[in-house]
């Protein structure tokens, strides 16, 4: 099964879920979002098969053809995602001690 023939069972996987998501009746606010989500899940589905059925087989790639605009700026993307994982710091579990302060220094500036 090619890339392309696995997106499009995919795509026509999620079809089925929507179809069944709008049959339900009385669905709650949350139901209804997850349906928007999986609204915006096909419509990405549906470019991605659509940049694989146009984009050259990784063959014709390989011989030292040209790449098109959009595949340059496709690898360049990967590329500057790749390099920047992780997008952040990771999160740090220790805590700094509260500062408690001292009595001494308390008492004499009081006076």
């Amino acid at each position: 099964m090619t890339k392309t023939e696995q997106l499009m069972q995919e795509r026509d996987d999620l079809q089925a879920k929507i179809a069944s998501a709008r049959e339900s009746d009385g669905a709650s606010e949350r139901e209804a979002s997850d349906l928007k989500m999986m609204e915006q899940e096909l419509l990405a589905l549906e470019q991605r098969i659509s940049r694989a059925e146009n984009s050259p087989s990784p063959e014709s790639r390989d011989k030292g053809k040209t790449l098109s605009a959009d595949d340059k700026l496709e690898k360049k993307l990967d590329a500057a995602l790749k390099d920047s994982f992780p997008g952040s710091d990771p999160v740090s579990f220790i805590e700094a001690a509260p500062v408690k302060p001292n009595d001494e220094h308390h008492k004499t500036n009081r006076r």
